[in-house]
């Protein structure tokens, strides 16, 4: 079961300020080519069901919960439509909360469920054709728009940004200790032209792994990815395709300093650009593109991201 209400713990601790939150967004069918809307109680204006991850949640048991509570409707999502977390759509609420969103966007199918707002969160719901919408933000005009374009998952949505903060993660962990934290980040599997792998081996614990690292304030999801791989590897790199998301109870990470984190990761498929390889000595000590069919030992997460890469669809797991 999720621990609940982790909003309002991480605002009793960090205050207003700017911090980045998960949220899953629901595209429902309505039939007659339109999409189920919501007109929201903290803003008035109309949006997408959907809300904010709680720790020990996946994104798809976070759409489900949500859908529910919001609209009376169980949902199952079928496709990721895509991932939307440019500074673009930041977002500050009634009461002065400032949020970065990392929004991840499904379209689902309805499986029971009767329709009724709660008349809390959610003061009325109304179909929309996707080219006669009301007044919606921003963030959802570009989900419904990815969702009438090509299948193929959308991450580029907005300005890629620029990190505003230097270590987001250093900065929570002032305020909250070693407490459970959800924290975004992206990993990269990079490929040179003879389709080697590339990898690194960590300095905290030797193991080899992707390229990976947090998202910073102010950088768009795939940015991030191009942040670390330069920071770890000294390569430049074009992430080409979103491979998934991932998050759950798997993803739930303890550090040997007892720092608790709960992750969302994005993996994006990238090709070499520039630049030229080697280690930063500091974060990993090592950096080699292998074979697929000679990988030194890796964790099952690595493992399971670069077979979702070989096999081409994006999924959001967990």
């Amino acid at each position: 079961m999720p621990n609940l209400d982790y909003v309002r713990w991480l605002r009793a601790r960090v205050g207003r300020s700017k911090v980045i939150l998960v949220y899953a967004s629901a595209i429902i069918p309505a039939g007659e080519g339109r999409i189920l809307l919501q007109r929201r109680s903290d803003f008035a204006w109309w949006g997408l069901p959907g809300g904010v991850l709680e720790r020990g949640e996946g994104l798809e048991d976070c759409l489900v919960r949500e859908v529910r509570e919001e609209t009376g409707l169980h949902a199952v999502p079928e496709r990721l439509v895509g991932i939307y977390s440019s500074p673009d759509f930041d977002v500050t609420y009634p009461n002065g909360d400032q949020v970065q969103q990392f929004t991840a966007c499904f379209t689902c199918r309805v499986t029971g469920g009767t329709l009724q707002p709660d008349g809390g969160e959610c003061l009325e719901l109304a179909p929309f054709a996707p080219n006669r919408l009301p007044q919606v933000p921003s963030w959802y005009q570009a989900m419904i728009e990815d969702f009438t374009g090509p299948e193929e998952p959308s991450f580029r949505r907005g300005r890629p940004g620029t990190p505003t903060s230097n270590d987001y993660a250093l900065w929570l962990r002032q305020r909250v200790g070693t407490a459970p934290l959800i924290l975004t980040g992206a990993a990269a599997c990079v490929w040179d032209d003879e389709e080697r792998l590339l990898l690194v081996r960590r300095a905290d614990n030797g193991h080899w792994s992707l390229p990976a690292g947090i998202m910073e304030l102010g950088e768009r999801i795939d940015r991030t990815a191009v942040r670390e791989v330069r920071e770890e590897t000294g390569l430049d790199v074009k992430p080409e395709r979103l491979v998934g998301v991932y998050t759950g109870p798997e993803v739930f990470h303890v550090y040997p300093n007892g720092d608790q984190v709960h992750v969302v990761s994005a993996c994006f498929s990238c090709h070499v650009s520039g630049g030229s390889l080697h280690a930063d000595e500091r974060e990993v000590l090592d950096a080699r593109f292998f074979p697929l069919d000679r990988l030194p030992p890796l964790s099952s997460r690595h493992r399971i991201r670069i077979d979702d890469a070989k096999a081409k669809p994006a999924s959001a797991q967990g």
